[in-house]
C-alpha cells in the first residue's frame, strides 16, 4: 500500500485547511494499524508527527508532545538523526515545550531545529524561516522583545523576497510581528500589518480557518486599543464565530477571544453579556488545565477507561 493510500495525503490535505478534527480519526487509525501490524518505518514517523500536530492544534499538548517524542525516537532508530523531516519534528516539539512553559527545552529543541535546517539548506534559508517564527514567539514568550522583533522581521523580510508578498506564510510573519508590536503598545504598527495577514489567509485558505480567526481576534485587540469599538466588536464576533465552528469547546483560543470580547462588553457597559463569555472562558480553561496536565497523556487516557 502507497503512503498517500495508507494515511497521509487525504489528513495531510486536512492539515493544511485546518480542519483538524477531521483528520484526526484517520491518522489515530494509522497510527493503530501500524502498532498492531508492528510497523516501525518513515511513514509511521510521519504518521505519528502528524498527529502530534493535530494534537497540538486541538489543544491536547501532552498528547502531541508524546507524539513528537516517538516519532523521532523511531527516525533515531532508523538512523535518521539528521533529515529535514528531524528538523520539523524537533521544532514543532519545541513549540509544544513553549505553550507548556518549559522554556528551556523549548529553546534546546528550536535552537537543535534551526542549526539542522541551516545545516542542511545548502544556503537556502527559506526552510529555517519556520523555526525563526517560533524562536520568535519563545522570545517574546520570554519578554526578550529586541531579539524577538529582530528574528521576526528577518523572517518577514525573507518570505516576502522569496514567496512573493501574498503568500500564506509571509501572513504568519505578519500576524506575529503585528502581535509583537501590540505586545509593546505601538498599536499603529501593528495594526496595518495584521489587516494585511487577515486579507492574504481568507484569500489563500478560505474564511473558514483558526488561522483567520486568530488574526481577527488579534485585529479586534488592536481597534480596542485604537479607540474603534465597532470595528472590534465585528472583529471579535468573526473570530468567535470562526473558532466555535472549527476549534473543540475547550480550545483555549476559543476562550482567548471570548475574554477578549467579555472585556470590551465590560467597557461598552454590557455587564451580563460579559459575564456569559467570561465564565464559559473560565470554565474552558479549567477543563483545559486538567487535560494538559503532567502525565495526562493519550496512553493515560487509555488507562483511565
Amino acid at each position: 500500500m502507497s503512503s498517500s493510500a495508507w494515511a497521509g495525503d487525504t489528513a495531510e490535505g486536512l492539515i493544511a485547511r485546518g480542519q483538524f478534527s477531521e483528520a484526526l480519526p484517520i491518522l489515530e487509525a494509522a497510527r493503530d494499524a501500524a502498532s498492531t501490524a508492528g510497523r516501525h518505518d518513515r511513514e509511521v514517523a510521519a504518521v505519528l508527527n502528524n498527529l502530534g500536530t493535530v494534537y497540538d492544534e486541538l489543544g491536547r499538548l501532552r498528547d502531541a508532545q508524546s507524539m513528537y517524542e516517538r516519532s523521532l525516537a523511531l527516525r533515531h532508530d532508523l538512523d535518521e538523526a539528521e533529515t529535514r523531516d528531524v528538523a520539523r519534528t524537533v521544532n514543532n516539539l519545541g513549540t509544544v515545550y513553549m505553550k507548556l512553559r518549559l522554556f528551556t527545552k523549548a529553546e534546546e529543541s528550536l535552537d537543535r531545529a534551526a542549526a539542522l535546517e541551516e545545516k542542511l539548506s545548502g544556503g537556502d534559508d527559506l526552510s529555517v524561516t519556520r523555526v525563526w517564527i517560533n524562536l520568535g514567539m519563545l522570545y517574546q514568550a520570554e519578554q526578550r522583545w529586541d531579539d524577538a522583533e529582530r528574528i521576526l522581521r528577518k523572517t518577514l523580510e525573507l518570505r516576502e523576497i522569496t514567496l512573493g508578498p501574498s503568500h500564506r506564510d509571509v501572513a504568519i510573519a505578519l500576524n506575529n510581528l503585528g502581535v509583537l508590536l501590540q505586545s509593546r503598545k505601538r498599536f499603529e504598527e501593528a495594526q496595518p500589518l495584521v489587516e494585511r495577514a487577515l486579507h492574504i489567509w481568507e484569500s489563500t485558505i478560505g474564511s473558514a480557518h483558526p488561522w483567520v480567526a486568530a488574526a481577527a481576534n488579534n485585529l479586534g485587540v488592536l481597534y480596542v486599543a485604537l479607540g474603534r469599538p465597532a470595528d472590534a466588536e465585528a472583529s471579535f464576533k468573526k473570530a468567535l464565530s470562526i473558532a466555535a465552528a472549527v476549534l473543540p469547546a475547550h480550545h483555549p483560543h476559543l476562550a482567548s477571544y471570548m475574554s477578549s470580547y467579555a472585556k470590551l462588553l465590560r467597557q461598552l457597559g454590557r455587564k451580563d453579556e460579559a459575564r456569559r463569555l467570561e465564565d464559559s472562558a473560565a470554565a474552558s480553561r479549567e477543563r483545559y488545565r486538567r487535560d494538559n496536565m503532567i502525565g495526562y497523556t493519550v496512553e493515560a487516557r487509555q488507562i483511565r477507561r
